[in-house]
């Protein structure tokens, strides 16, 4: 009896301890479980998980209340992932990467604590789908070899008319510029935006214009689409003054006078236009027609360069010879010899410099051959000159530990 006794004695006393030992281990799991459940619940990601219709320039950041981030992961369309930063107490992370249309993200969060404890989240977010998109085309063109004082032209698809969205789309422009040179924007219409130096290009100058609209809010509930990058060098500094005052067009090439031609400008009733015009193309014939009572005509007009958009250009005119050099006889053009203008019609570029002075007409507002170099300075948007920098390393996902 008291063998049997100190056996059943043993056999409580073992299965008391292994209760307790697997008590604890229960109430281990649990405290660790609901440290993981804390450092979880710390964790806050935006956009919300299940959040819909999320706008595309909207950025992505995941926030630790609660210790730090270990890892913090975002992939979108395709398994793409999205590089961000963290700060340097490792408690935020944060893209500002536009986000595709119609598309859904993936977020995975890891937060630590300072024993080493972990917890990680995972939330998903959908973005919106445009109704209505805007684009855009950039001028000059790849591989282009324009003149010295050739803006670049932005022309949108639609009109931009919100404030806050033409502000907003120079941070989807880059113009950058081998040597670099201080430039400013400015608006001429609702879908055109240019984009110059304070003073002409440097000759050589090398530009790399970059547009990338996706995630740009154009306002109006569209949304910007497409990317273009375009690369040309600036040609040599064609600068040509024509005097109405003198009657004589000097031709300078990199400063140097390579011809003086006389001309005739726009006779008294009909002026040429001022101001510091610039090259928009050459023609070898362009049919000028007037309607003007008593004084029409419908002529072909040989070898013609471009110097506005009310139609005046540098161009043959045989009919005026002996007036050119005396006096202002036509309506409007500037007048050379078939000779001067078969030469300078060679000479030109697009972008080269024509400074119409002498006479009593003002440049007008919103002509292209004018209104970039006589739209005062102080109505443009400055920004900081870009140059060329080494491309960075490939893009890797980021690790904390």
């Amino acid at each position: 009896m008291a063998a049997s006794s100190a056996l059943r004695s043993n056999g409580s006393h073992s299965g008391t301890a292994a209760g307790s030992d697997n008590g604890r281990a229960a109430a281990a799991a649990a405290a660790l479980a609901a440290r993981r459940s804390a450092l979880v619940a710390g964790a806050t990601v935006y956009p919300a998980n299940g959040a819909t219709n999320v706008a595309l320039d909207s950025a992505i950041i995941v926030s630790a209340k609660r210790g730090h981030l270990v890892s913090a992961k975002a992939t979108g369309p395709g398994g793409f992932p999205y590089v961000g930063q963290y700060t340097p107490d490792g408690t935020r992370w944060f893209t500002y990467q536009p986000l595709a249309p119609g598309s859904t993200y993936h977020v995975v969060v890891t937060v630590t604590d300072t024993s080493g404890v972990q917890g990680t989240t995972t939330t998903s977010f959908s973005t919106l789908t445009p109704g209505t998109t805007v684009g855009a085309t950039l001028f000059p063109t790849d591989g282009m070899r324009p003149g010295i004082a050739q803006p670049v032209v932005i022309r949108f698809d639609a009109p931009v008319n919100d404030s806050n969205a033409r502000a907003s789309v120079l941070r989807h422009l880059t113009v950058t510029e081998s040597r670099p040179v201080e430039g400013g924007w400015h608006w001429f219409s609702s879908t055109e935006l240019h984009f110059r130096p304070h003073a002409y290009w440097p000759v050589g100058e090398q530009v790399t214009v970059t547009s990338d609209l996706n995630g740009w809010n154009a306002g109006d509930g569209r949304w910007g689409t497409g990317a273009h990058h375009v690369q040309f060098t600036i040609g040599d500094a064609h600068i040509s003054v024509a005097n109405l005052a003198t009657d004589q067009m000097t031709v300078s090439d990199n400063g140097r006078l390579i011809g003086v031609y006389p001309m005739s400008g726009g006779r008294p009733s009909l002026p040429t236009m001022n101001g510091t015009h610039i090259v928009l193309d050459r023609e070898s014939v362009v049919r000028m027609i007037s309607t003007t009572p008593g004084d029409s005509y419908n002529e072909l007009v040989y070898q013609d360069v471009h110097i506005s958009d009310s139609g005046e250009y540098v161009h043959a005119a045989p009919w005026s010879v002996g007036s050119q050099g005396r006096t202002n006889v036509s309506h409007g053009c500037i007048n050379i010899s078939p000779a001067n203008a078969t030469a300078f019609m060679a000479f030109s570029r697009i972008g080269d410099v024509v400074q119409v002075v002498g006479g009593p007409r003002p440049p007008v507002p919103g002509d292209h051959g004018v209104m970039d170099w006589d739209t005062d300075w102080s109505q443009w948007t400055h920004v900081a000159p870009l140059v060329p920098v080494a491309p960075p390393p490939p893009a890797v996902s980021v690790n904390r530990h």
